[in-house]
């Protein structure tokens, strides 16, 4: 059995475009993952002419600017430091961790984000701590399987896309679109 890669990571590339489909921004702030230079040229071919990547750790950071081969602009540190409020900008936060040491995280961006999360945790622990993370209430939901498996969510603060799925693991992602 051959191991799945990022890179080979189809149903995560088409959760991406689902929910990239919401936002129509010039700006980008994002976590880029293992592959900055993949990572660039998707944004690039969305439009995004703004594009701030942010790492914490020193190694993959190394690596990142030795194979960067796009002008962009780079941060180092923790994405909780970023600016969380540009305007026009969405954020992509792909943790991919659970939802248990991000409480920060998922506190600090109040809209335009989708923030990938590993279910670990199981989808229902994920969706209940999210939202009483952010101290909001669902007032609706409406699941939807077109054109990706996907639940709406309306809080009493705003609207998200929930979307599961699986490539290396069960993943899931989290939109603000409203």
């Amino acid at each position: 059995m051959t191991k799945v890669t990022y890179t080979d990571a189809t149903n995560k590339h088409v959760v991406r475009e689902f929910l990239f489909s919401y936002f129509k921004y010039n700006a980008i702030v994002g976590l880029a993952g293992p592959n900055i230079n993949e990572y660039i040229q998707w944004c690039k071919s969305k439009g995004y002419k703004d594009i701030e990547i942010w790492e914490n750790t020193p190694d993959v950071l190394m690596n990142q600017l030795m194979t960067l081969k796009h002008p962009v602009s780079m941060k180092f540190g923790n994405i909780l430091t970023a600016e969380a409020d540009k305007p026009k900008t969405v954020y992509d936060l792909d943790y991919c961790s659970t939802v248990y040491t991000l409480e920060q995280h998922i506190s600090k961006f109040k809209d335009n984000f989708i923030m990938t999360f590993s279910l670990r945790a199981g989808v229902e622990f994920t969706i209940k701590e999210f939202f009483k993370t952010r101290k909001e209430k669902i007032v609706n939901s409406i699941v939807k399987n077109n054109p990706i498996n996907h639940t709406i969510f309306t809080t009493n603060v705003g609207k998200y896309i929930f979307t599961p799925y699986f490539d290396t693991s069960a993943m899931c992602c989290i939109a603000k679109i409203k």
